[in-house]
């Protein structure tokens, strides 16, 4: 009788004879990664293996918030997975058996419920790995976007479900190796889209030389987050000229409001001239975070 039918004697005696149940191992991130994987870690198990899985990531490719609407970001998941004995000498036996028959443990991954605003997705659904007592690991990349409608600083969990499938001997029979399953949670974050529509009342004043004309700017918020719009002439006729417009205004997400140029011209003023407004958002509660300018030019008229 050859080596190979001696081990699954073996096994078949010590199996039919004990039963077998499954067991998982729990990591406590507080520890070294592999901290103590050569302990039983299941009063319960019998003569099969069990499956260790663990799931790690990058902290630093979630730290930095989404862009709303931006490209998808790649997140790379490292599944490592070893096996254990939970009887030395009987799992030393079922482990050489699994070593030179060359048998693998399939292990899926699947993504739970996400927020409405964002997409997941997985590079691949399934991996395969050794029965090894050598933890070894596969990356799996993970993508993640969130659209330009995803509120800012939202949570977005993203949970990761994976199981390490039972591995069976001979006719499907005999477990030689218990599956286990683990489930983790990754959170990012969407960041600020500072986003507004400027829609001038007209895009020319007609006025009357030393008399006040004003016109007005429709400002409506078209970002994530509650922003405070800050208006500015960043080009006029000249210092003989009284320009005014509005200093700022607060806009909720999808508001608007309305800011007023006032501009008196000079007594001498005849003709065409150009006055250039700048509309800038910033997040409400954190100044420092803004969008781009929004420019708008508006041409005086006096036709005597």
């Amino acid at each position: 009788m050859d080596k190979k039918r001696i081990i699954m004697v073996i096994i078949l005696l010590l199996i039919v004879t004990s039963g077998a149940s499954a067991t998982a191992f729990k990591f406590d991130g507080t520890k070294p990664l592999f901290h103590g994987l050569n302990k039983d870690f299941s009063n319960k198990g019998w003569f099969s293996l069990d499956s260790v899985i663990v799931i790690s990531w990058n902290a630093n490719d979630t730290q930095t918030p989404l862009e709303p609407g931006g490209a998808p970001r790649i997140v790379n998941l490292s599944v490592t997975y070893l096996t254990t004995l939970s009887y030395p000498l009987i799992g030393k036996i079922i482990l050489y058996y699994c070593i030179v028959t060359h048998q693998y443990v399939t292990v899926t991954m699947d993504l739970g419920e996400i927020p409405s605003w964002s997409t997941a997705s997985l590079s691949t659904s399934e991996i395969q790995f050794p029965v090894s007592q050598t933890p070894s690991s596969q990356i799996v990349s993970l993508s993640i976007a969130v659209d330009e409608h995803a509120p800012a600083y939202r949570l977005c969990a993203i949970p990761i479900q994976t199981e390490a499938k039972t591995l069976h001997g001979p006719f499907g029979l005999i477990p030689l190796v218990n599956g286990c399953t683990q489930a983790c949670t990754l959170n990012c974050l969407p960041g600020y889209l500072p986003h507004i529509i400027v829609e001038p009342e007209s895009d020319h004043m007609d006025v009357i030389p030393g008399e006040m004309s004003h016109l007005y700017f429709n400002i409506i918020n078209h970002g994530n987050a509650r922003t405070v719009v800050r208006a500015e002439i960043i080009d006029s006729p000249g210092n003989d000229w009284n320009i005014l417009i509005t200093d700022d205004i607060i806009l909720d997400e999808n508001g608007s409001n309305f800011m007023f140029l006032m501009v008196t011209p000079p007594f001498d003023f005849s003709g065409t001239d150009t006055i250039t407004a700048s509309f800038t958002p910033y997040k409400s509660d954190d100044m420092s975070q803004y969008g781009a300018p929004v420019n708008v030019t508006i041409a005086v008229i006096f036709e005597p």
